[in-house]
């Protein structure tokens, strides 16, 4: 039984792979509409709980939804940011760096 095994170029030349500018928008943006979807429910599916629990009256609920959009909106920008940096860097077939944790931290490096 002797088989061949094949096995693809890691390094695909340029022009062959399916990176380029529209496909890491599209996947950063994909991964940026999760966050916001998600931690946006998380936040508010927490608030009507806490609010629900103590009775509170819904015009606190509201403004602790407002309150509670801030880091939702944050995370989200962040989120952004990023993604689209390890986009650029994967199609540019480098490893992932350590994320930095500042809000315009990845749209100032263009």
């Amino acid at each position: 039984m002797d088989q061949e095994i094949l096995k693809p170029d890691p390094n695909p030349p340029q022009g062959k792979h399916a990176f380029g500018t529209f496909g890491c928008f599209l996947a950063a943006s994909g991964v940026t509409l999760l966050a916001f979807c998600k931690l946006g429910a998380a936040m508010v599916a927490t608030v009507w709980a806490f609010c629900k629990l103590f009775g509170l009256p819904d015009m606190v609920m509201y403004g602790l939804m407002v309150l509670g959009a801030l880091p939702v909106l944050w995370a989200t920008i962040w989120t952004a940011g990023r993604a689209w940096h390890v986009e650029r860097r994967l199609a540019e077939h480098l490893d992932i760096d350590r994320p930095v944790f500042s809000l315009g931290y990845y749209f100032k490096r263009g």
